[in-house]
């Protein structure tokens, strides 16, 4: 089984979100998900090894002070349209140093958060996009939690969650 290691944001980050996802889904027919940020996904390791490197990764870390950018589009399936969140060195450094403890050689990372799955021409996909404006822009990540893959978004549920905890 693969797995993926995901930020979700918390209260009132996740509800604004998901019922933008919900009410997006339901207009144009496709999957509901729960919000959330892969760090990095398509992990083909035991899951024991997994959690193994995302602890000793987050023990050494505080927690992440993200912030929600544009609402933008692309070409996939999965990023059909999304929320970037903005990159900052403790972000991009956790999912470098999870790669390097996983071998797992470069997978490029684009922080954001998706808002919509699914095939809709470009013009649709910028036409909703222009139209999203969100409440909330920021919002502290305290933990990691991971994800078994599985084929159906609506089936995606935390198996570990991981507290970010630096000791002094």
């Amino acid at each position: 089984m693969k797995y993926s290691v995901w930020i979700i944001p918390p209260q009132p980050v996740f509800n604004e979100l998901g019922k933008v996802i919900k009410d997006l889904s339901i207009k144009y027919k496709g999957p509901v998900f729960k919000p959330h940020m892969t760090v990095l996904g398509n992990i083909d390791r035991k899951l024991s090894d997994i959690q193994k490197v995302i602890e000793t990764v987050v023990k050494g870390s505080n927690k992440l002070n993200l912030s929600l950018g544009l609402v933008s589009f692309s070409t996939t399936y999965f990023q059909s349209v999304f929320v970037r969140v903005s990159s900052t060195a403790q972000l991009m450094q956790l999912n470098i140093d999870i790669k390097k403890l996983l071998d797992i050689e470069n997978n490029v990372f684009m922080p954001h958060i998706s808002l919509m799955y699914g095939n809709h021409d470009m013009e649709t996909r910028e036409k909703i996009a222009a139209k999203i404006k969100l409440q909330n822009n920021s919002f502290v990540a305290n933990k990691i939690v991971i994800i078994p893959e599985k084929s159906k978004p609506e089936k995606w549920e935390p198996i570990v969650t991981i507290p970010f905890v630096r000791y002094s």
